[in-house]
């Protein structure tokens, strides 16, 4: 439970919630307060989101299962997650907190669902890490493959690991300027190659997609799952409750931002990257590296350097924020007593939750390089992806169903929450 205002301070956890005024934020000793602009918690969602990994890897996973439908996937899973993000904001516009959904859903529905709930998204939290650590090596043995360097995918997961943990550990304001910085050059150099592909192909964006002509619904609900992940972790803003500048304002609109503008990105990204593949003899399902391809067969060879140096980044961007995030869930949870007391400590220099990060880091490293050495790269991301999914969907699932319990408790439920919640 998020902590209670007195007269002269905080007092400790597991008090009964009470009204917050704006800018009130709860008292998690030793994180550095009102250090993050609104650029900054955004970036902590967008990193966690990855977006220039989904055109890189996920859109032609989806293609694989969806087909022509591919779009029509990533549009129910951008309202989807809009709908959820309001779900979120109920909380967010009325407290700050560490805890993120953890503490959401606790204050809906109690200690033991809400501590399943903040099971349920470290569980997710750990396997997406997995996931784009597999992304991560992927791109960079095809970026090192440019300059004939051939290096195993263990040991790529390994150094990736290593410094997203190094970089977690050192500041949450270096960390996410310099996440949000690389995504956005990223995503720019991708909408660079999307606007290329427009022009040679006369800005005919597959008519016979946008008809309905050859899609299968069923392949559209297929594509779903994965296209659901490439949302995954935007509620990491969340997280920066105790550290955001103006936190009743700025995380409810990262939150919200944050799954719209990717979601825009992704549908027009899926029907760009189709109407690409059209008359190559490839197809976007079967391509390991298909914006680079598309980069070369446009004669725009190098946005497809580029492209995938790009990747690399936003997949260790990735990382960081789901171990930036992570961390904050894990010291809240040892505050209410779940998790040992070490979890709590706070380097006082740095800010961070030192020991959180470390054991995350380990996991992940741990789960990620076991993986990458018992079956292919290619299995790693896609299991791991499709596993982490399942723990979202029981922590949205729980904050979703505990908003409108949250309002009815506090009077403040209304027609138009039921509505959105369901």
């Amino acid at each position: 439970m998020r902590e209670k205002l007195s007269d002269t301070n905080y007092l400790e956890d597991n008090q009964k919630i009470v009204a917050q005024q704006p800018g009130t934020i709860e008292q998690t000793s030793g994180l550095k307060t009102n250090s993050l602009s609104f650029f900054e918690v955004l970036g902590e969602s967008v990193a966690n989101i990855a977006p220039t990994a989904t055109p890189a890897i996920t859109i032609p996973v989806v293609f694989a299962l969806a087909g022509n439908g591919t779009w029509i996937s990533y549009l129910i899973a951008t309202i989807a997650c809009v709908l959820l993000a309001k779900q979120v904001n109920v909380f967010s516009r009325r407290y700050a907190t560490s805890g993120s959904l953890y503490t959401y859903v606790t204050d809906g529905l109690g200690n033991r669902v809400g501590f399943m709930s903040g099971a349920s998204i470290l569980f997710a939290y750990i396997t997406t890490a997995v996931a784009v650590l597999a992304g991560f090596a992927i791109y960079a043995h095809n970026l090192l493959a440019y300059f004939n360097i051939a290096l195993p995918y263990p040991v790529l997961m390994a150094f990736g690991t290593a410094t997203a943990w190094f970089m977690a550990q050192k500041g949450v304001e270096l960390s996410t300027k310099t996440m949000m910085t690389m995504e956005f050059l990223s995503v720019s150099i991708i909408s660079i190659l999307g606007i290329v592909l427009l022009f040679s192909h006369h800005f005919s964006i597959n008519p016979h997609n946008i008809a309905f002509t050859n899609v299968s619904f069923g392949h559209v609900a297929s594509g779903l799952g994965l296209a659901f992940f490439s949302f995954v972790g935007f509620e990491g803003a969340a997280s920066m409750g105790k550290e955001a500048k103006e936190p009743l304002k700025n995380i409810p609109r990262a939150v919200i931002s944050s799954p719209l503008a990717v979601g825009i990105f992704f549908i027009i990204m899926s029907l760009i990257m189709m109407m690409g593949f059209e008359g190559t003899g490839h197809s976007l399902g079967e391509s390991t590296s298909p914006l680079a391809f598309l980069a070369t067969s446009n004669h725009v060879t190098f946005l497809g350097y580029c492209i995938t140096l790009g990747a690399v980044i936003s997949f260790w961007s990735s990382t960081v924020g789901v171990i930036t995030a992570g961390s904050r869930i894990m010291m809240k949870m040892s505050h209410e007593g779940y998790l040992g007391k070490p979890f709590a400590f706070v380097n006082e220099k740095k800010k961070t939750p030192t020991i959180s990060i470390g054991i995350l880091g380990a996991l992940i490293g741990i789960f990620g390089i076991a993986f990458a050495l018992m079956t292919t790269i290619e299995n790693t991301y896609e299991w791991f992806g499709t596993i982490a999914v399942w723990g979202f969907l029981i922590a949205y699932l729980l904050v979703t169903i505990s908003a409108p319990v949250f309002l009815h408790k506090h009077d403040s439920l209304k027609f138009r929450n039921v509505i959105s919640a369901l």
